[in-house]
Formats: structure tokens, C-alpha cells, sequence
């Protein structure tokens, strides 16, 4: 933490907060664009852009790390290690985060657009508790759009300002 950002990185950091915004604002996550072929690679490359913010934000300055609308586990302690999980399911078909029950039951990139359940098998429900967020599964997991992407993108914008503006 408080590292000196040197100018390779903090254009990095620069390219990737406004490539998120753009692929944010730009209406591909609209429930009308749901099997628009670009939707999915807008996802993945928020996913992996999220992802070194998280990590440059934790190095830099401090760690994303709220827990709302997250099951804690021993792999998964915050938002973080979320959107970590979900970049990591989304660069690697054969991961194991694709699987509700390993080497029985595989869930990749289903999307609820609104509150709804998809799938129930005996105790585990795949399902959104929200009707004004849209939600991304990638076996067990699942990271909502605005509760998790959108807040954790501000808050490390956020937290570069100072760090960005320093100079």
C-alpha cells in the first residue's frame, strides 16, 4: 500500500477506468441487448479490466472489500476475491468455478435480467434477489452488475483520484 504509481501503470489504470465506463454506458447490458453477441465479451473484458483495478487498488491504496450480497467462504472474502473468481472462471473454460457440484452439475455465464430463479437442485437455488440489477452465474457464484461490478469500479475510482491526480 501506498506505493509509487509509476507512468506505465497509472495509464493502466487510466485506459482501464475508462474502458469500463464506456463498455458500461454504452447500453450492451440493457435487457433488450440480453443475445446481443457482444454482451458476453463486454462482460469478460469488464471482468479482467475490474480485476487489475482491484489488484492496483489493494497495491496502491487499499482494498475493494465489501461483502454486501456476498456468501463468505474460504476462497471468496469480499468483492475482491469476487470479481477475481469470475475473471477466473470467464479466462479458463476448464476452471472449477464453473461447477455447482464438481464434475456433476456445470452453470456458465447464465444472466438474470431482474429478480427470478433459474435453477433449483435439491438445496442450492440459482436465482437474483433483485428486480433492478442483473445478475452473472458462474457455477455456485454469482456477481450483480450494479451491486458489485458498478459499486467496486466507483470505489476504486475513487480511491485513485488522489493517487491519480499526483502529479
Amino acid at each position: 500500500m501506498g506505493n509509487k504509481i509509476d507512468f506505465f501503470t497509472r495509464s493502466d489504470i487510466n485506459s482501464s477506468l475508462k474502458r469500463i465506463e464506456e463498455l458500461l454506458s454504452c447500453g450492451i447490458f440493457h435487457p433488450h441487448n440480453s443475445n446481443h453477441v457482444l454482451m458476453r465479451a463486454a462482460f469478460i473484458e469488464i471482468l479482467i479490466s475490474l480485476r487489475d483495478l482491484m489488484y492496483k487498488s489493494e497495491k496502491y491504496a487499499s482494498r475493494i472489500s465489501f461483502t454486501d450480497d456476498i456468501v463468505i467462504e474460504s476462497k471468496i472474502r469480499d468483492v475482491s476475491d469476487l470479481i477475481k473468481y469470475v475473471r477466473d472462471a470467464l479466462c479458463h473454460p476448464d476452471s472449477d468455478n464453473h461447477y455447482i457440484e464438481k464434475n456433476n452439475i456445470k452453470s456458465t455465464f447464465n444472466v438474470a435480467f431482474g429478480k427470478c430463479s433459474l435453477i433449483k437442485i435439491g438445496d442450492f437455488e440459482q436465482k437474483s434477489e433483485y428486480d433492478d440489477d442483473i445478475c452473472f452465474f458462474f457455477g455456485s457464484k454469482n456477481i450483480y452488475l450494479n451491486r458489485h461490478i458498478v459499486r467496486a469500479y466507483n470505489e476504486a475510482k475513487e480511491k485513485f483520484k488522489p493517487i491519480l491526480n499526483d502529479n
